[in-house]
């Protein structure tokens, strides 16, 4: 692929603009700024209207009233998704920035780069040929307008920025598959009306100190189709070549086994569908996540940024019927029975294997702080070639049978309106039935002390049950022959870190709503040991396994009530059914129309 060089400098754009500058407040202030929310939005405004080839939606409004902000740039001008919706051998490329508000980088390239393809025909030419791309400059449009000179401690620029997470203080990066927030509600409402064939989220990193300006992240691990985990290797390692050439060269996202010390080797994981690439790959679409380095000046983030964006368009301009080839596919077989015989993996470990990887880092030294008392890295800035481990080897670690379809009782509404947001399909029954499902019971539950994404995850042990139970009219069944079979499965699959239940959103299901009064429960005890003398047996063996259940009496109490018939039998069961009878779902299920 020609490599496309990135020159910034102010250009006199003299043709369509009726003598309005479109210098960037980047440019203006010698790349030690970045616009505010107003002062994007404005710009947006002044280039939209100079070109035929671009167009200023807004795909949402956030909870304190700003408009989220999406440009179409099209040479065809086909501005709407319906015009894409049986694209064949053209592709939608998604780039968002500011997710993390106070990482604005991706925002100021995306400005330069949709600048030149406004007044540039032959770049147009060249990058728009087959694609059609889609750009938010600003996803976290309230957490960005917290705007100040302290938002990032380690960040070398610009002088100001926003902060990471929204006003109600979450972070988007954590939301795509639980969404929580209404950011991520509009999100996803405008992806499903899109679904881009490739997405590219831009961030600010470090973790260290080191050579590169730019990393990433990209899912070539197992969560993804198996042809478009090929694909992407393939671009993974054109990319690099070209950046390499670029006077770019990268590396995988940086995260070392010991923190902050590369000599002890490199990790990689598995994304999971809280992350934007995590998710796509269940969406059966690659995703590229950037982390320029934010040690780096702002100059040299902003234009490694658009170099990555830039060689990936050309790239995906030479591929773009074969990665939709690849993603209808992929669509395909998520969709066919199939893809549930094969286990699903719904989480990720690294082995132990390993491989020689040449890292660009920086020179340093452990020091035992004289204050802390701890130790830390003290990074020279002198560059330093290091050959290190790589620890990139990644296996299944939950793994699910998949089901035929999800029952979910209509009373369940918390996971029923998610369905939806992320194009999963369903229908309802019209009539009570009764059927066989696979479900789990919980016990041993154990809540995080402290919040997390405004959740106290939980914690369980998981016992198998196959029962018959009834679903009342109005029950929604997720039928798996389905697009968005993945989706679905890390939702509703319990053993998945991201599943609604984890995010405790069923914590109900754990809670005794019935109770016992001592001089009840004492008397029935006395009965019940005449009645049942092998009860005094495992009591014995239980207060032997557990002294602190041996010496509460009430937990000894409750222990017997569980095991007369007036204790609820429901406690800690998943209401969520898994139906494995696919000749239930086409023959005997009524739904409603």
């Amino acid at each position: 692929m020609k490599i496309l060089t990135v020159v910034f400098l102010l250009l006199l754009w003299a043709t369509g603009i009726s003598g309005a500058s479109l210098e960037t407040i980047y440019e203006f202030s010698a790349g030690t700024k970045t616009p505010s929310y107003d002062e994007t939005l404005a710009w947006f405004d002044d280039l939209v209207a100079a070109s035929d080839y671009l167009k200023l939606e807004s795909f949402g409004t956030s909870p304190q009233g700003r408009k989220l902000p999406l440009i179409i740039a099209d040479s065809q001008q086909r501005f709407r998704a319906d015009q894409h919706r049986n694209r064949q051998d053209e592709v939608v490329l998604l780039v968002q920035a500011c997710i993390h508000a106070g990482e604005s980088c991706g925002k100021d390239a995306g400005m330069l780069l949709l600048r030149q393809l406004a007044t540039d025909p032959e770049l147009r030419a060249e990058l728009l040929d087959q694609i059609t791309l889609l750009f938010i400059p600003i996803f976290n449009v309230d957490g960005h307008e917290r705007f100040g000179p302290y938002g990032r401690i380690n960040q070398n620029g610009p002088d100001e920025m926003g902060w990471r997470v929204t006003a109600t203080n979450q972070n988007l990066n954590r939301d795509f598959l639980k969404a929580d927030t209404l950011e991520m509600r509009h999100w996803l409402e405008m992806y499903q009306q899109w679904q881009p064939d490739f997405m590219i989220d831009i961030h600010s990193t470090d973790g260290a100190d080191y050579q590169y300006a730019i990393t990433y992240g990209l899912e070539t691990h197992g969560n993804m189709d198996v042809g478009l985990t090929q694909w992407t290797n393939q671009y993974s390692d054109e990319m690099n070549a070209v950046m390499s050439q670029a006077d770019f060269p990268m590396a995988p996202y940086v995260s070392f086994r010991q923190w902050h010390d590369p000599r002890s080797g490199l990790i990689t994981w598995v994304a999971g569908p809280r992350y934007s690439q995590g998710y796509t790959a269940l969406q059966n679409r690659p995703g590229l996540l950037i982390e320029t380095h934010m040690l780096k000046d702002y100059p040299t983030r902003v234009e490694a940024a658009y170099q990555l964006v830039v060689e990936t368009m050309g790239h995906l301009n030479e591929e773009a019927g074969a990665l939709r080839e690849l993603v209808l596919n992929a669509d395909a077989h998520t969709a066919s029975a199939a893809f549930r015989e094969e286990p699903f993996a719904l989480s990720f470990k690294s082995t132990e294997k390993h491989r020689p990887f040449k890292f660009l880092g920086v020179s340093y030294e452990k020091v035992k702080s004289d204050i802390t008392g701890g130790d830390w890295f003290r990074f020279s800035g002198e560059p330093e070639t290091m050959m290190i481990e790589m620890y990139d080897d990644m296996e299944p670690d939950q793994t699910s049978h998949l089901p035929e379809a999800y029952l979910i009782p209509p009373e369940w509404t918390v996971i029923i309106d998610r369905l939806s947001l992320h194009g999963i399909q369903f229908q309802r029954l019209a009539k009570e039935a009764e059927v066989e499902v696979r479900s789990w019971r919980f016990r041993d539950a154990k809540w995080q002390e402290k919040p997390y994404e405004g959740h106290h995850p939980v914690r369980f042990e998981m016992d198998p049950l196959l029962e018959k139970r009834i679903y009342p009219a109005g029950t929604v069944v997720v039928d798996m022959n389905q697009r968005a079979a993945r989706v679905a499965a890390h939702m509703l699959q319990p053993q998945g870190a991201d599943s609604l239940v984890r995010w405790g959103y069923l914590d109900a299901i754990f809670e005794r709503v019935e109770y016992v009064e001592s001089y009840v429960i004492e008397n029935m005890i006395r009965e019940m040991v005449v009645e049942q003398p092998e009860l005094l047996v495992e009591l014995e063996q239980r207060k032997l396994e557990d002294p602190e259940f041996a010496k509460d009496a009430w937990a000894i109490r409750y222990w017997f009530y569980e095991k007369t018939p007036y204790y609820d039998q429901r406690v800690g069961v998943y209401p969520v059914g898994l139906l494995d009878d696919r000749e239930f779902i086409q023959k005997q299920i009524v739904f409603e129309k």
